[in-house]
Formats: structure tokens, sequence, C-alpha cells
């Protein structure tokens, strides 16, 4: 069986275009069989085939007049989390304007929150460590976080840490009270409840009977 062999930079801003030609190669190969076994079953495959054949047709007419944006950007999770949660926005000395914040800085927002997901299960982050893998000294990393977010790091990581928790026990990945609170980072079960209640209004307890 062949593999493709092409691959996706999906951090290109022509990643659109990449999917499009990682379709369209296949496909074509799909209707030319198709079209040489002329069989009652292969009018279908053929006929379905040519339909999406032109649909991608259109698509690459539409890359090519530059009437289709190309860019492809994350979000940072944080962004979200602020969004959605008003405990989250009361600890924020101000109100954060994702829209102000630069496409630059976001990116970097979104390189942190990688780093921190990475050392999510240890107990204690080490800010230096993080400023060091981040490429910036542990003051910059400070004032970087508090002038986009307005928090500590040590806040940040705290959201991030919960929201991550949550996102176990909603996604049913864990439904120990104990191993979610160790997956993030807590070693003690109640101090994590009790931080849980105070972003999300509610116990890690309390959320998983609900969800049952």
């Amino acid at each position: 069986m062949n593999t493709m062999t092409n691959t996706i930079d999906w951090t290109s801003p022509d990643v659109l275009s990449q999917i499009v030609h990682n379709i369209k190669n296949p496909l074509e190969t799909i209707i030319t069989a198709s079209r040489q076994n002329e069989r009652p079953g292969h009018e279908i495959i053929f006929n379905s085939s040519k339909q999406i054949n032109n649909l991608i047709e259109e698509i690459l007419t539409e890359i090519k007049s530059k009437s289709v944006s190309l860019t492809f950007h994350e979000r940072p999770d944080i962004f979200g989390i602020y969004e959605a949660n008003e405990n989250v926005q009361c600890m924020c000395a101000k109100k954060i304007n994702p829209s102000k914040i630069t496409k630059l800085d976001q990116n970097w927002l979104v390189n942190l929150e990688k780093e921190i997901y990475r050392s999510i299960n240890q107990n204690d982050i080490n800010i230096y460590d993080l400023a060091y893998k981040m490429a910036v000294s542990e003051r910059q990393l400070h004032r970087k976080i508090n002038s986009l977010l307005y928090l500590s790091p040590n806040k940040y990581i705290r959201i991030l840490r919960l929201h991550k928790a949550k996102e176990l026990i909603d996604n049913y990945i864990q439904n120990s009270i104990s191993q979610v609170a160790y997956a993030v980072g807590y070693n003690d079960v109640h101090y994590f409840s009790k931080l849980f209640v105070a972003q999300y209004n509610m116990s890690p307890k309390e959320l998983i009977h609900s969800l049952k």
C-alpha cells in the first residue's frame, strides 16, 4: 500500500493550499482508475470523485485569485478561558483585550503555554527554567506576562493547570480527583479542590457527578 509522501506544514501561511494538493493528487488517481474500469460500482465512485475534484479546482482558483485568506493563527488558550470565566477575569488586574494584543505577542503566549503544558504535571514549575526556555530573563518573563495578561506568572500557571484539570474531567480522561490533581501538578488534593472551586464555582467532585 502506497503512503502519501507529501506532508503538511500546519504553521505555514499556505496551509490551505497544501491541504488541497494533498487531497487532489490521490483523488486524481481514483478518477483515472474509475474511468479505466467502467463497471456499475465504479460509475458512482467516478461521479462522486469528479464532484470533489471540481470543488478542489474551485478552491484552487480562489486561492490563486487571493480571495481566500490562507493565514493560519493559533489563539492562546488563556483568551478563551478569560472570556468564559468571570472568576478568571477578576484575577486579572485589568481587562484583557485580545484584539489589542499583536499577533507576535499572541504567538509568544501560545509558545509559553506549550512550555507550561509540557511540565504541567510537575508540582513546582520553575519560573527561571521557563524563562530560559522562552529565551528571556526571569524579570522579562514577569514583565511580559503582566503587561499582556495583567497576571503574575504563578497565577497564570495556576489558571492553566486548573483549565487542564477541567478538560481531563470534561473529556472523561480522568474521573478520580486525586489522579486529576496529580496530572496537573498538585500533590495536595484538598488544596487542588479549593483552587478548583475558586476558579469554577464547583468542586471537581461536583463536576464529575454532573457528567454522569
